[in-house]
């Protein structure tokens, strides 16, 4: 019994083993006949073309250059010149505000800095005075016999000099006789003790008569006389002169003084170092007659130029909250109100002499020159986009017109929405009287736009081992395989070549009929890969030109078509 159920399983076994291998063989020996069947290959000559990648965005108008209006301080509406909608020119004044805490503060320290600039002067000066020199050439008296080491104020009186070189004196003659005289005349002085007579010159005539003993008139004739040594101050003198034929003399004596005596101040605080002259010495103009010390005053200086340096910062400080109070229009453009409420105009609330609060926005001035279109772009277009870029802006209200953008600004940090992330590109529009705040329009930054260059269709393009090919199509009817080529840019349905083809050449391009056929989907999906550079190994079954590469890797990067093309 076991031996029949042995030989019994041994013949199933070799049952099942015939008939898998049967099945196998007419499943390898038929599959040959179905794939050459369904597989047709395609010839396509290379042509010139152009490609163009761009990145679009939609979005609304904004103006480039926009500054809003506000209130840059709690104070009071001194002046308004706004009006809800209305053009301004740069530099007008559009809005002044009221503030007289600060306007006292101002004037305050205003004057606080005249003084400290005062108080500086005087201490320089009396610097510059610790030397005391002759301010002419005579004689000298010190003031209560001051020497060294006594303390001296900047007001003090330190000495006089008297200039003896000429002297005066005063007169008194006859009415009748001396208003015949006149200036520059000469005349003769006779000197009480001496036997002396000098010349001397009629300097002035009085005007105030005065009687004399006898119940006459005299007036006082003013004379000076050159000093050569001989004459001295307290000396008496009496004058006599011809005049009209006749002998004419003074009524009396006068007596000598000097013609100039002038008074020497210290001019600053301190105490006497060293005194050059002694009490009665004659000095010469410009002579050093004796120096001062004093060993705060550079101190007082320095500490008042501080207070003068802290001031003018306090002032500028002010002045700048001051001219702050005053708004005025940075640009051309139109203000309106409107970009601070639409539906109501917050000027009502504002007249002339009402109270406003800092940071209250009254609306905004827009320069409508140039106009800016901030559109989003996707995270992986973003290293294609850079500043200076050209774009074509089309407005939905305007039909039949492109206008020119540029890129002027890229953000750095991106918003993600449903996982993606977007980043704004900033194109910048000159306004050409037609656009509008708010207008919608789309943008198509061209990343790249290359004309007259050898054109391969994506789907004839094969990869093995980092290196491109195709099959080439000889002219005796032969077939190239693995035609190594160089490409460059590319979109979405082609590839720059850039070594390894020329116009007029063929390649050979494997398609597939029927249900082996790859579907529409597959050859985007194909196409996709080929953009994204993602150099893989899958590949569409079937086709017997080869094998048709899910990715083609190689420079360009991520592209986008159109409106912003799919990944």
């Amino acid at each position: 019994m076991k031996s029949r159920k042995k030989i019994g399983i041994t013949l199933v076994t070799l049952l099942v083993i015939c008939g898998a291998g049967a099945y196998w063989y007419w499943t390898w020996s038929s599959q040959p006949k179905n794939q050459a069947a369904n597989t047709q290959e395609k010839i396509m000559p290379i042509k010139k073309g152009t490609i163009r990648s761009v990145v679009s965005g939609t979005s609304q108008f904004e103006a480039r250059d926009m500054q809003n209006i506000i209130a840059t301080a709690d104070g009071t509406i001194k002046t308004m010149n706004l009006t809800r909608n209305q053009a301004v020119k740069k530099g007008e004044v559009l809005l002044e505000i009221s503030v007289p805490s600060q306007e006292i503060s101002l004037q305050e320290s205003e004057s606080t800095l005249q003084q400290l600039q005062k108080d500086v002067s005087e201490l320089q000066n009396q610097q510059n005075n610790l030397q005391i020199i002759a301010p002419i050439s005579g004689t000298l008296t010190l003031i209560n016999n001051l020497d060294v080491g006594a303390n001296v104020s900047k007001t003090s009186r330190f000495a006089t000099i008297s200039d003896s070189s000429s002297l005066i004196a005063k007169l008194p003659f006859q009415l009748e006789n001396a208003v015949q005289l006149k200036k520059g005349d000469v005349l003769d002085l006779a000197v009480d003790g001496f036997n002396l007579t000098k010349t001397a010159k009629v300097e002035a005539i009085g005007t105030l008569p005065k009687a004399d003993a006898n119940g006459g008139k005299l007036l006082d004739v003013e004379i000076k006389v050159s000093n050569d040594g001989t004459l001295a101050a307290g000396m008496r003198v009496k004058g006599s002169l011809q005049l009209g034929g006749r002998l004419i003399e003074s009524t009396d004596k006068a007596t000598l003084d000097f013609n100039s005596v002038e008074t020497i101040l210290t001019n600053a605080s301190g105490s006497i170092k060293e005194l050059k002259v002694k009490n009665g010495n004659f000095v010469n103009k410009g002579e050093l007659i004796a120096s001062l010390f004093n060993d705060t005053l550079q101190n007082d200086i320095s500490t008042k130029q501080s207070a003068m340096e802290r001031q003018r910062n306090t002032i500028n400080d002010l002045q700048e909250k001051i001219k702050q109070l005053t708004i005025i229009a940075p640009f051309d453009g139109v203000f309106s109100t409107d970009f601070a409420n639409k539906r109501s105009n917050v000027l009502a609330s504002y007249p002339v002499g009402s109270k406003i609060e800092i940071n209250t926005l009254l609306g905004a001035v827009a320069s409508l020159d140039y106009m800016q279109l901030p559109i989003q772009v996707d995270e992986l277009d973003l290293p294609n986009v850079q500043t200076g870029m050209k774009a074509a802006v089309r407005v939905d209200s305007i039909t039949n017109k492109v206008f020119e953008g540029e890129v002027n600004q890229v953000s750095t940090v991106g918003t993600t929405t449903n996982g993606v992330t977007f980043f704004d590109a900033v194109l910048s529009v000159k306004n050409t009287s037609e656009l509008r705040y708010g207008m919608t329009a789309t943008a198509e930054i061209i990343i790249q736009d290359k004309k007259d260059i050898i054109l391969l269709p994506i789907e004839a393009l094969q990869q093995q081992q980092g290196k491109r090919y195709v099959t080439l199509q000889q002219p005796d009817g032969t077939k190239a395989e693995k035609h190594e080529i160089k490409i460059g840019i590319r979109n979405k349905t082609d590839v720059e070549v850039t070594e390894g083809l020329k116009e007029g050449d063929q390649v050979v391009v494997a398609t597939r009929r029927g249900t082996q056929n790859a579907s529409q989907a597959d050859i985007d999906r194909i196409r996709q890969q080929f953009q994204g550079g993602a150099g893989g190994a899958g590949v569409i079954p079937g086709g017997a030109g080869g094998t048709v590469p899910s990715g083609a890797g190689g420079a360009g990067g991520n592209q986008r078509t159109g409106g912003g093309g799919t990944r």
